[in-house]
């Protein structure tokens, strides 16, 4: 049996565990800015940032990706307005890893889904961070899980 470091097994379901790094970094940038509009007594500074950042942190919260083997497909939950996505993973195309770079310096590493649905290919996210390594170690689980349970089910 493995053990997976991003994923916590519940029966048949596996649940990634919140990713916070990413996402916190962004709260952080954005309460340092309505503390400086407390600073310099801009009143439409502080709410504007005051509420993306309350926005930002339940957003956090918010987001969620699992893996339900009985039903054979993948949950993703974006975002505070949009509905979790249920995608079959025989809709499943592959994966794309999407590193942005400034100066030699890599700002932001995204994990991405490509599915088909009504005949079109969507792409959904599922995971940022900040390095190739920690995507990669995300993407290899979810590839183990889905082999593993593909090859237990066999005779």
């Amino acid at each position: 049996m493995n053990e997976f470091r991003k994923f916590t097994k519940n029966e048949n379901q596996y649940v990634m565990k919140t990713q916070y790094g990413f996402g916190l970094v962004v709260v952080a940038g954005m309460a340092a800015f309505t503390i400086g509009g407390i600073y310099i007594k801009n009143t439409a500074m502080i709410w504007i940032f005051g509420v993306l950042t309350v926005l930002c942190l339940i957003s956090i919260f918010q987001q969620s990706f699992s893996i339900d083997m009985d039903r054979r497909e993948f949950v993703i939950k974006n975002g505070l307005i949009n509905k979790p996505v249920q995608i079959p993973i025989t809709d499943f195309i592959n994966f794309e890893l999407v590193k942005v770079k400034q100066n030699l310096i890599t700002t932001n590493v995204s994990l991405n889904l490509y599915y088909r649905k009504d005949n079109k290919e969507k792409c959904t996210g599922i995971a940022q961070g900040f390095t190739t390594k920690s995507m990669q170690i995300l993407m290899n689980e979810i590839n183990d899980i889905i082999e593993l349970n593909e090859h237990s089910r066999k005779i």
